[in-house]
């Protein structure tokens, strides 16, 4: 019996569980938390600056209001989805868009618009985690709603160079492509007169032409029954620059196109205000999800070790519809965390960032504790962070914990000093210190 127990004491020892993250999340230790709040500030800095709204929901939404119009790919193999106990389908939100709108649906008659808001939410996605994707992210998402002219737009696309350049970002560092789905149905409809499910499937095919090869592309057409020069016409289509769009679909159809006009009209507002370096018309922009119903775009990193969509969005003026008869234009993009932050990398933008803590007060001897913990009360109360080492132990050990964390300043008062009422102020930086008293120390901290 004895040798029985000792064997299963000794496999209880042996399965110990992992202390790693489960796959595709991420931990985020002090450091890494000081990076997610940087990024964080300059969201909401942005945001606020042009007047737009936080708000915020659940994590859980029913499995319904994705399954209606997030895309099947998304839905079918990326989206985390269970029951609760009264059977209800449940999904952990892959994206913020769908919920934005259910919030707005919930008080359709109640807000005032137009609406301009923002979120910065976790979402996750059964993906398979690779170099700048997870399976955990954060997302700004930055919305205007009530207004279909193209101003609304011009408003994203402002927001969106804005939040670049206040990361540092430089005009040669990245681009914005955009097209219009009401040009891409132009095409389809009006140009190849394709029926509206073959539309559905022939768009979702076209979003992948980047990763495919031409024959593989060809193919795929092939399967809906396209001819050889329909298949011509799409690939043509996905080249062409806006001046010889005229080529593949009749001038007389991009007249009376909306999209087509609306981009015209996005152009000469972008011109007028110097924001067109940043802008490039790219037929080839699809985006995935389904509810996109106008002017689509997406952010690239022009690195060419990294030249890769960062993030994107799109018009969805019908996506309220799937909660009832509204009527509310919507346009807006969402930015992730993972991809925004190799970018920064990559182009050596990230600051140094260093804990919060602007002084170390040490604890010189037993004796002197009381000492030190009085000085670091006074600092607080005067609006400085102090952070008090709590216990006495060598002074050198302190001083290397205080380098460690990136602590500016670090207060030291032996015994000469506890006589004479005054402090070593030590700046960890240039390596000198000086004898100062404690209200010194105080002006000398909140510069």
């Amino acid at each position: 019996m004895i040798k029985r127990k000792t064997a299963m004491n000794k496999q209880m020892v042996q399965e110990k569980i992992s202390a790693r993250p489960y796959k595709g999340a991420r931990d985020f230790y002090p450091e890494d938390m000081r990076i997610r709040n940087y990024i964080f500030d300059v969201w909401r800095k942005i945001c606020n600056r042009y007047g737009f709204e936080e708000y915020d929901f659940p994590i859980m939404e029913p499995f319904e209001i994705f399954a209606a119009k997030t895309g099947e790919e998304i839905v079918n193999e990326q989206m985390f989805t269970l029951k609760d106990r009264a059977g209800r389908r449940l999904a952990i939100r892959p994206e913020l868009t769908p919920g934005t709108v259910r919030l707005l649906a919930q008080r359709y008659n109640e807000i005032a618009k137009p609406i301009k808001w923002f979120m910065i939410g976790n979402n996750w996605r059964a993906e398979k985690p690779q170099k700048g994707r997870g399976r955990e992210f954060y997302q700004l998402e930055m919305n205007v709603f009530g207004i279909e002219g193209v101003e609304a737009d011009f408003e994203i696309f402002s927001a969106m160079i804005d939040i670049m350049k206040e990361f540092g970002a430089k005009k040669n560092m990245f681009k914005i492509y955009y097209n219009d789905r009401r040009l891409i149905r132009a095409l389809l409809n009006d140009s190849l007169k394709l029926k509206g499910d073959t539309q559905i499937r022939v768009r979702r095919i076209m979003d992948k032409r980047a990763k495919i090869s031409k024959g593989e592309f060809f193919n795929s057409l092939y399967e809906f029954d396209l001819s050889n020069s329909q298949a011509e016409k799409i690939e043509k289509f996905l080249t062409s620059s806006l001046n010889s769009i005229a080529n593949v679909i009749p001038e007389k159809i991009l007249k009376r196109n909306p999209g087509y006009q609306a981009m015209l009209e996005l152009i000469e507002m972008l011109e007028t205000n110097d924001l067109a370096k940043y802008c490039e018309f790219n037929p080839a922009i699809i985006r995935g999800f389904d509810y996109s119903d106008g002017l689509v775009y997406e952010i690239f990193d022009t690195d060419p070790k990294n030249n890769r969509s960062m993030f994107g969005g799109e018009r969805f003026d019908k996506l309220i519809n799937i909660f009832g008869d509204y009527d509310l234009a919507a346009t807006g993009f969402a930015m992730g965390d993972y991809t925004l932050l190799e970018f920064l990398r990559n182009w050596k933008l990230l600051p140094t960032l260093s804990t919060e803590t602007k002084v170390l007060v040490t604890v010189f001897e037993e004796k002197l504790s009381q000492n030190s913990f009085k000085l670091t009360q006074d600092l607080r109360s005067e609006g400085i962070n102090a952070e008090l080492y709590l216990e006495a132990v060598k002074l050198e050990k302190q001083l290397k914990y205080a380098d460690r964390k990136g602590i500016p300043f670090v207060i030291v008062q032996g015994p000469d000093e506890a006589k004479k009422g005054t402090v070593q102020l030590k700046d960890m930086k240039s390596k000198t210190q000086k004898e100062v008293t404690p209200q010194e120390a105080v002006q000398k901290l909140m510069q």
